[in-house]
């Protein structure tokens, strides 16, 4: 007899790798999506579409983030298949804890952690790089586009792991 059977209560179906990986795939693929519509937005705007992709792909290739009079084709293209890699990544190590967190309800600060390191992330990375890309990018747009896209993708995971919700509710309660 299991610690599950004995408690009364009922386990979460085991999660197949595939199921994980496509999870991980589409929350990813979301989380990308959402992004890259937010700086679109931003950059319609402000009257030059594709710059934000452009001005992140000069930094990635050449490693330096002058101010661009033209949105380059190549660096749209480096940095939006670099950021789409990045977030399937992401997304499927989310899918995975998601999995973890459906049987072991501690895995929500584990959650928690993961989404403020990504959160500091992106400053860190700025500050190694020098801080070139906060004098032509604004930290409110970046922190808005990672709220964005981490609603988009828990939203996402938690309709494919409705079980998450009810351990967060009785993540405080004693076991017997």
């Amino acid at each position: 007899m299991t610690t599950d059977q004995i408690a009364g209560s009922k386990a979460p179906p085991h999660t197949s790798k595939a199921d994980i990986l496509l999870d991980g795939l589409f929350a990813g693929m979301i989380g990308a999506l959402v992004v890259a519509a937010w700086f679109l937005v931003l950059d319609l705007a402000a009257g030059h579409p594709l710059w934000t992709p452009s001005l992140l792909g000069n930094v990635l290739l050449h490693g330096t983030s002058v101010q661009q009079a033209s949105v380059q084709p190549l660096e749209v293209a480096a940095y939006t298949a670099f950021h789409f890699v990045v977030f399937i990544v992401t997304g499927m190590v989310l899918s995975y804890l998601m999995t973890l967190f459906e049987r072991f309800p501690i895995m929500f600060f584990v959650l928690l952690v993961m989404f403020l390191c990504l959160q500091a992330g992106f400053f860190v990375l700025d500050t190694i790089l020098g801080a070139r890309l906060m004098n032509q990018l604004k930290p409110w747009t970046v922190v808005v586009a990672n709220l964005l896209a981490a609603g988009a993708m828990a939203l996402f995971l938690w309709k494919r792991h409705p079980s998450v919700l009810r351990n967060v509710e009785h993540l405080w309660d004693e076991n017997p």
